[in-house]
């Protein structure tokens, strides 16, 4: 997922020219909605990469997805993921918030598969138990 993340943020920093300043778009997306795109796209962008059936199977098209979710156009985002990319400092950090908030839901998912883990291993012994007790009782 990091090298994903990696390949979003190196393609601003290859693209951007110190010189050059960027025109704040016409049709600006609020910094907090572009850090949950970002976010949004790294989660599709991990679950193509993993389990790309997934998508297929519930008819989502990755950029649709995203253009329905947040009622823009490829156009609107590109300008704005421009004009926000410019000011690499910037950038930085809302990626950084990004892999933070992915590291978190991560942290807690782990959680729940550890649970339900230990839950389904708590049920086999408990079973293989009963079972020993019923054979030895027979």
């Amino acid at each position: 997922m990091k090298k994903i993340l990696f390949l979003l943020l190196s393609v601003p920093f290859l693209s951007c020219n110190p010189n050059q300043s960027v025109e704040k778009p016409k049709k600006l997306i609020e910094e907090e909605t572009m850090e949950a795109i970002l976010y949004d796209l790294a989660l599709l962008q991990a679950l193509k990469g993993y389990n790309p059936q997934k998508l297929a199977e519930n008819n989502i098209n990755p950029k649709t997805y995203i253009y329905q979710k947040y009622k823009i156009d490829s156009l609107q985002f590109v300008e704005n993921n421009r004009y926000y990319s410019a000011d690499v400092e910037n950038y930085k950090k809302m990626f950084d918030r990004v892999i933070e908030r992915l590291d978190t839901e991560k942290k807690a998912a782990d959680k729940i598969v550890q649970k339900e883990t230990k839950a389904e291993e708590k049920k086999r012994k408990d079973s293989i138990t009963k079972a020993r007790k019923q054979t030895s009782n027979n």
